[in-house]
């Protein structure tokens, strides 16, 4: 009877984690057993937010593909200064890469692979905050800019639309509140993916558990079940002679 039970706690335990341990599931990094790293958003997990972030780039690389083959840009923000008018379209085509690498290194927990996708994020912001000083200098001759000589030799639409309905102050204005909320989202996107690279760097354990039916599950006294920086965790502390499980399959 207790082999029977045995057997039956390990059949549970193989559909619960999808493989022969509770450890070594290919989506082990998001298993009950991982280490939480963090929260993000308040009450998201980390790992879970940055999955979410790299998905919605991968849909906005989608668009902004599709958007290459339109006429107008209607998927980035600003577009006053010509020559800075497709750039975002140009790195929001490029998250097409780097989301799906970010994905792929959150679930199989390769750190290298989630800091490019972080490394895409601050290419990302550079661009917003070139293009939003381009358009700033585009938007500083807005008043007159419809009657202007420069309207029929250097044709800019959107300023043209604006300055002939008189929207200089108003554009302006809007354009900053907007500039702003996307700034601070970007900011805190890549911060909070630079956190995970981090804390992933650190090769986090997986707790060792006992199921209800063993009597060691009363007493497991101490786990840690959150991330400690200046704690570290249990490799940092072995010594060189230590590997990553990739790593000594690699090594085969």
């Amino acid at each position: 009877p207790n082999a029977a039970a045995r057997t039956a706690v390990w059949a549970r335990a193989q559909a619960r984690t999808g493989a022969c341990g509770p450890c070594v599931s290919a989506g082990a990094l998001m298993a009950p057993n991982q280490k939480s790293l963090g929260t993000c958003c308040c009450c998201i997990p980390l790992q879970h937010g940055v999955a979410l972030l790299a998905s919605a780039t991968i849909v906005h690389a989608v668009l902004c593909t599709a958007q290459m083959f339109m006429s107008q840009d209607r998927l980035v923000f600003g577009g006053y200064n010509p020559h800075t008018l497709h750039l975002q379209v140009i790195i929001g085509v490029a998250g097409i890469v780097f989301a799906p690498a970010g994905l792929m290194g959150i679930y199989d927990a390769k750190p290298s692979w989630v800091r490019s996708f972080y490394n895409f994020l601050v290419v990302k912001l550079l661009v917003l905050v070139l293009v939003f000083g381009s358009d700033l200098v585009s938007l500083r001759h807005c008043e007159g800019w419809a009657g202007s000589p420069q309207a029929v030799q250097r044709p800019n639409p959107l300023l043209f639309a604006v300055s002939s309905k008189g929207l200089c102050d108003m554009a302006r204005f809007w354009y900053f509140v907007g500039f702003g909320i996307d700034f601070f989202l970007t900011v805190y996107f890549a911060h909070i993916t630079r956190d995970l690279v981090r804390k992933l760097e650190a090769s986090p354990a997986c707790h060792i558990r006992f199921t209800a039916a063993s009597h060691l599950a009363q007493r497991e006294h101490g786990r840690l079940h959150t991330y400690d920086a200046d704690m570290g965790e249990p490799i940092q502390h072995l010594g060189p002679s230590t590997f990553r499980i990739s790593e000594l399959i690699k090594g085969r």
